[in-house]
Formats: C-alpha cells, sequence, structure tokens
C-alpha cells in the first residue's frame, strides 16, 4: 500500500492535477495510455559481486509491470513512465526487494506564448560509490545502490517585444534525495549492507535557479546581443549552503549567414567555502561559430575566468550514413549538477536523415538503449557532496548507418577537480561527504564505448555493446579500470511481444587503490516483454 504522505503519491497527485486541468481543454483522443510486463530469468556465477575466491552463483527473477501515459493536447503536454522493478532470489528463499523507476514531465501553458509552468519527476538507482561492487541494473545484491529521486517545477514568464527584443523570467526549484536502496545478502539471507557502502543518514538537497534575461529579437538580423543574470543557490540542511552567480553580456555579429564571431563578459560572485583563487570577479572568452550547411557546425571559444583559462569546443558533422561529433566543455558545479554521458543524443544525431520524424526516431533510439543494457561508464563521478568543483569535459562520438546497422564509437574524459578541500584549517571541514571523496583530491574518468545493433532478419535483432573505463584520483596510487560487455539478441514474436537472450560480462579491478575493490561475473539472461 503506498501512503498518502510517501513521494511517489505526491508525485501521482501532481501529475494527475495536471491530467485533470488539461481535461478541460483538450480531447479524451490525446491521451495514450500503453500497459506493459516483461519478466527476465538471470543465472550468474557471482550473485553479490563478490571478490574472487568468494563468488557465489545465484538466479535472479526479475517481474517488471509498467506503464506509459501519454497526452498531447493545446495547453498541457504530459509524458509519464514508471515501472516496479521486483527482484526475486531464489538463494535465499525467494526473497523480495523493489525498486520503483519514474520519468514524468509536464509542460502547461497557462498564457498562451507567455506563462509557462513546467514540472518533472523521477526515481531512478545509481552505485553509492564507484569504488565497490557496482551491478549492472541494481539486481546484484551489492549493497551498493542508492535511490534518486528528484523533482522539479519551472515557471516561465516570457514576452516578445515587437520583434525588437524578447525579456524571459525563469525560476526553477529541484528538490534531490540520496537514500539507501537495495539489500546486500551475507550469511545466508538479507542484511544490511557493510558499514562500507551504508550511509548513516539520508541526503538531501535543493537547489533554487533564478535566470532572467533580455536578448535581441527578431528585428536584429547581424546584430546579436544578450543580457542574461543567473543565480544558483544549492541549499544542503545541517550544512553552509552555496551559490554561483553570474552576470553576463553576450555580444555576437553575423559576417555571413554561415560565420559568426562571439564574444562574452561578466562578473562572477559566488558564494561557497573555498581553497585557492576567491572565486569572484570579471570573466570573458571571445570566439566564432561556422555553419556552412544544416549538417556541419564548429564552435569554439577562449577566454578566462576565476580558476584560469577556459576553453569550449563543440563540433558536429552529418552526412547520409555518417556523423561525428566532438566537445569539449569546463564547468563550475556541485554534484547535483553532474551531467552524464547521453548516448542518447548521439544516437538521436545518427539517425537524423534515415528517420526524420522526431517521434519515431526517439523510439528507435530507447529501442536500441534498451537492447544495449544499461552502460556501467556513465554514472559520471558519483559522489554525494555538497563539494563545488571545475569540471572538465571530453567526449567526441563517430556512428555509422547501413540499412541493417548502427554503429556508434564513443570516447570520453571527465576530470572533476575539487575547488574546495578539506582539512585546511581555515574552513573548519564544513563538508557533507560520503566514502571521503573530498580527501581524494583531483577525480578523473576516462574511457570508450562501442555500441552495434544488426538487423539479422526483420524481427532478430543482434545487439553487442563493450564499455571500457578507468577511473583515478590524484591522492591514491594507482587506479581503478572496468569492462562491461553485452551480446544479445532479441526477437519481434508479434507486434507487441518481443524476447531476448543476452551475455553480460563485468570486470573490476581496483587492486591499485589502497583498499579497492576487484570482482568478475558472468551472467546469462532470458527476457520476455509484453505490450498491451
Amino acid at each position: 500500500m503506498v501512503s498518502r504522505r510517501s513521494p511517489l503519491f505526491r508525485r501521482a497527485g501532481f501529475l494527475l492535477l495536471l491530467t485533470a486541468l488539461e481535461s478541460g481543454s483538450a480531447g479524451a483522443d490525446t491521451l495514450t495510455i500503453t500497459p506493459r510486463f516483461s519478466t527476465s530469468e538471470t543465472y550468474t556465477d557471482n550473485l553479490t559481486l563478490a571478490p574472487g575466491g568468494q563468488a557465489t552463483p545465484g538466479f535472479i527473477t526479475q517481474l517488471t509491470p509498467g506503464i506509459s501515459i501519454k497526452d498531447i493536447g493545446s495547453q498541457l503536454k504530459l509524458n509519464i513512465d514508471y515501472s516496479l522493478l521486483d527482484m526475486i532470489y531464489n538463494n535465499y528463499g525467494w526473497e523480495h526487494t523493489y525498486y520503483n523507476q519514474l520519468n514524468a514531465t509536464g509542460d502547461l501553458e497557462l498564457i498562451k506564448k507567455t506563462f509557462f509552468i513546467d514540472a518533472t519527476s523521477t526515481i531512478s538507482q545509481q552505485p553509492l560509490t564507484l569504488f565497490g561492487p557496482v551491478s549492472a541494473n541494481g539486481a546484484n545484491l551489492t549493497g551498493n545502490v542508492a535511490n534518486v529521486r528528484t523533482e522539479t517545477i519551472s515557471p516561465t514568464l516570457v514576452h516578445n517585444f515587437d520583434e525588437e527584443f524578447i525579456a524571459q523570467a525563469k525560476l526553477t526549484h529541484t528538490a534531490m534525495n540520496f537514500s539507501m536502496a537495495g539489500p546486500a545478502a551475507y550469511g545466508g539471507g538479507f542484511s544490511a549492507p557493510p558499514v562500507g557502502f551504508n550511509p548513516a543518514y539520508d541526503f538531501s538537497a535543493t537547489t533554487n535557479i533564478a535566470d532572467l534575461y533580455v536578448a535581441n529579437g527578431a528585428e536584429f538580423t547581424n546584430f546579436l546581443w544578450k543580457l542574461d543574470y543567473n543565480n544558483n543557490q544549492m541549499v544542503y540542511p545541517g550544512f553552509p549552503s552555496s551559490t554561483i552567480s553570474l552576470l553576463t553580456a553576450d555580444l555576437g555579429y553575423l559576417i555571413t549567414p554561415e560565420f559568426k564571431l562571439t564574444s562574452q563578459v561578466g562578473y562572477e560572485n559566488d558564494n561557497f567555502v573555498y581553497f585557492g583563487p576567491r572565486p569572484q570577479g570579471t570573466f570573458w572568452n571571445v570566439g566564432y561559430g561556422w555553419s556552412p550547411s544544416p549538417r556541419t557546425r564548429l564552435d569554439m571559444s577562449a577566454g578566462e575566468r576565476f580558476y584560469g583559462r577556459t576553453y569550449l569546443l563543440n563540433l558536429s558533422h552529418r552526412m547520409h550514413h555518417v556523423m561525428v561529433q566532438a566537445g569539449y566543455h569546463q564547468d563550475v558545479l556541485s554534484s547535483m549538477g553532474q551531467q552524464y554521458i547521453p548516448p542518447a543524443t548521439a544516437l538521436d544525431q545518427l539517425l537524423l536523415t534515415q528517420i526524420t520524424d522526431p517521434v519515431q526516431r526517439q523510439q528507435a533510439v530507447q529501442q536500441i538503449l534498451s537492447a544495449l543494457g544499461p552502460q556501467a561508464s556513465l554514472y559520471g563521478m558519483n559522489a554525494i557532496t555538497n563539494e563545488i568543483f571545475l569540471s572538465k569535459s571530453f567526449q567526441s562520438s563517430v556512428g555509422v548507418t547501413t540499412p541493417r546497422n548502427t554503429v556508434l564509437f564513443t570516447l570520453f574524459d571527465t576530470q572533476m577537480l575539487p575547488l574546495q578541500q578539506p582539512g585546511a584549517s581555515s574552513l573548519n571541514n564544513p563538508f557533507l561527504q560520503l566514502q571521503n571523496y573530498l580527501a581524494f583530491g583531483a577525480f578523473t574518468s576516462t574511457g570508450a564505448t562501442l555500441t552495434w545493433s544488426n538487423q539479422l532478419t526483420p524481427v532478430i535483432t543482434a545487439t553487442f555493446s563493450d564499455t571500457y573505463s578507468r577511473y583515478s584520483m590524484a591522492n591514491l596510487v594507482g587506479q581503478e579500470t572496468n569492462n562491461f560487455l553485452l551480446v544479445g539478441l532479441s526477437d519481434k514474436i508479434t507486434e507487441k511481444v518481443t524476447s531476448s537472450l543476452t551475455y553480460r560480462h563485468q570486470y573490476m579491478n581496483g587492486a591499485g587503490f589502497i583498499g579497492g575493490y576487484s570482482f568478475m561475473e558472468n551472467a546469462l539472461i532470458a527476457g520476455l516483454n509484453f505490450i498491451f
């Protein structure tokens, strides 16, 4: 039974309210409800992802009912996707553990082209730490799984002043909560996770972002400008809050329709406990943008901020069967602002010329990602802390499509450089931290992912995915390496029923670290998926 005070009930109530608002302005024919159910049986030779010599084989039965609700009306666009994962372990008396997974969005236009309210609600799982047993889907009994809940609401006011300039005011409130999820297995039954992976409390935080800007309208053909104020406050109950505040003026000039010069100048006045350069002062950058065709774009810039030089690169080139992307960017952010590497973005660009309809293309992307399974390297740094970091991220992708094949190769390299340091006597160490990340210094993750989907017959698809990643921390000797391999077949039995058979191999070697964790797993998964 779900309590009326539970977060899931509040989310459902909010989204039902949006549906009720829409019911008076759009016909019921815009509403699409799609129930589904999937089941799988997994045999693994390492149920708890234990180190070598301690592995225990076992079976995991997974039952996953789900539902998708979509409503596209004149004022409201609503998209709700919910799944309940039920994991059953035969080694432990057929005991159950459950995960909720939710991805819900609602976009409401209260005043046409003027006042909007956007809301999102999500529930997902991620590892508490990357330096421990990381389960591919949270099914293994590791004790290293966290529930991550987010709720966001954003009212936005927009006005177009006779095509001369556009003004927008947007407020975004986000609440995020990390809590323990999933049991571990010891002594023939379930128990609490080992102390090393168990926080003594839930970690909750909120962000409040105010973004106000005025920009040129359609009347400006060559001279482009924008004045923006952004204030991002991160609140951690019981710990010091942090604020990143920027006032920015952007100026650009179109020399030709394909080539423009860009510049930016501004003032930054941040408020967080820092060690090193004071996080305030003027900043600037200059660059250019070149777009010789709708399929090719290049943006480059360089500048200065309080922590030193800044650089940006965005390159994308799309041919009929080939897509190339490369990007490098720097940003100041907290663990709440970490971004995963999104393979869906690269796949969307790759399929753009083959599938022009955006809805069909999104369905194709989701089918490929679902067949390939989770990418263990995409979790990012995964530190749960209120520390502020300088993120330096590079990613490059090359994709190729043929009538039967979709291939995507991605390289990534991310550095998270702490702008605060614990242990300094003047700081009094006012940090919330899990797994003592702050003492480890700069965090680096590098790796590569290769995915391949092959349409063997009109109903049978073969998939292959291999991800190699490497993690290191400046204050620790050595590095951790990971390999995640999936090979599978899926069969479209009917329009609404598919079956799959997948082999999974995971390998982690953290022996280079003091107290580092190492394990290996091989698993075979057979599944059935039903759409009603």
